[in-house]
């Protein structure tokens, strides 16, 4: 069974975190132009922060979808080489690269403690792989446990862990005013993920049974969604604690007020049109390769006297997907360029149907 919606969100997610990130560089580049209204575009910027969380979703939903009774023999190995290893490849990249430019030459003491940081702390973009991979083994450990549970205590005490991690970082520690990393730590550990987690179980392995309920109960979907964008938007223009970020627990209720509607919507595709499905198999390239494209995009607008605001996150928008997309093309045309960028995802078709196992994560 084709899940379209899948390839969809996926492809709005990587979309949403490169913008996302595009229009902080640009609110930054251009502070002194965009003074007056750079709190109101960084406040609206927040309604991009379900990204992240839908593309983690994403991860446990087509495990549970493929595998709900326990990964076969070899899951963590395979998905080791085709993850992992560019996890480690571009940490080590990103290590000499701010190695480089924070001590303006090459320091190997200081390239070490970045790789390291990035490897076990999750210090750059690539934190994400970080917490997928916690998904798995929390899978691995736990689907016996939450196949026998009853959902609703399972989501409701998951929902309560998740929301006073996150609110504990967002308001209760000094950490979070002050974080020692563009990618703090406590991003990482999966308390702060476990009802994304929890919630993509139950979804993925009961598909039909959620897409149901979604249509059944549209409005209030639709609802939710509205709801708690205007509450996320005025809790970052209003709100005194000035935290942008996806992990606070206003943006948990928003990303999933966001996913549901995006299931809801996106079922009744017919088919995946080609540039999404296109931009989806690229996706993880996308996600894991674009803020390296934007050094580059920093030091064209950097020669670029007088571009408009729009111009210059258009400009960077291009450079940002088609660079991934370009390089992962490339080193994939090699034998074993995908341990570097990351595998294309090929889409398996029979005659009948889109298989979704070798898909998930």
């Amino acid at each position: 069974m084709q899940i379209k919606e899948i390839f969809v969100i996926r492809c709005i997610s990587c979309l949403s975190v490169v913008l996302l990130h595009i229009i902080s560089m640009v609110l930054i580049l251009q502070a002194e132009a965009l003074a007056d209204i750079s709190h109101t575009v960084d406040s609206y910027r927040t309604l991009l922060m379900f990204s992240t969380p839908a593309f983690i979703f994403i991860s446990e939903f087509l495990l549970a979808r493929s595998y709900p009774r326990g990964v076969p023999k070899g899951f963590l190995k395979k998905r080791g080489k085709v993850i992992f290893v560019p996890f480690l490849f571009i940490a080590a990249v990103d290590a000499v690269l701010m190695g480089s430019m924070m001590m303006q030459g090459i320091d190997f003491l200081a390239i070490v403690k970045n790789f390291l940081a990035n490897v076990f702390l999750g210090h750059f973009i690539g934190y994400f792989i970080l917490v997928i991979f916690q998904f798995y083994l929390l899978h691995m450990c736990f689907h016996t446990f939450l196949e026998k549970a009853q959902p609703k205590w399972v989501l409701t005490s998951s929902f309560v862990i998740t929301g006073a991690y996150l609110s504990y970082f967002s308001f209760g520690s000094s950490s979070s005013s002050a974080p020692d990393s563009a990618f703090p730590f406590f991003w990482v550990p999966f308390p702060g993920w476990l009802f994304y987690f929890c919630l993509a179980y139950y979804c993925g392995k009961q598909y039909k049974s959620f897409l149901a309920l979604l249509n059944k109960y549209r409005y209030a979907v639709y609802g939710a969604a509205a709801v708690s964008a205007v509450l996320i938007v005025a809790v970052s223009y209003f709100g005194e604690f000035g935290m942008i970020s996806s992990k606070r627990p206003d943006i948990m209720l928003y990303s999933t007020s966001m996913i549901f509607l995006f299931f809801q919507l996106f079922s009744k595709l017919q088919s995946v049109p080609k540039i999404i499905m296109f931009i989806s198999n690229y996706s993880f390239s996308i996600y894991l390769l674009h803020a390296y494209f934007m050094i580059i995009g920093y030091v064209l607008l950097a020669n670029i006297n007088d571009i408009p605001a729009v111009c210059a996150v258009v400009l960077l928008f291009v450079i940002c997907v088609g660079g991934p997309i370009l390089t992962s093309w490339v080193m994939n045309k090699f034998k074993y360029g995908y341990l570097f960028v990351g595998k294309i995802y090929q889409p398996k078709r029979d005659k009948v149907k889109l298989e979704v196992r070798d898909h998930a994560g």
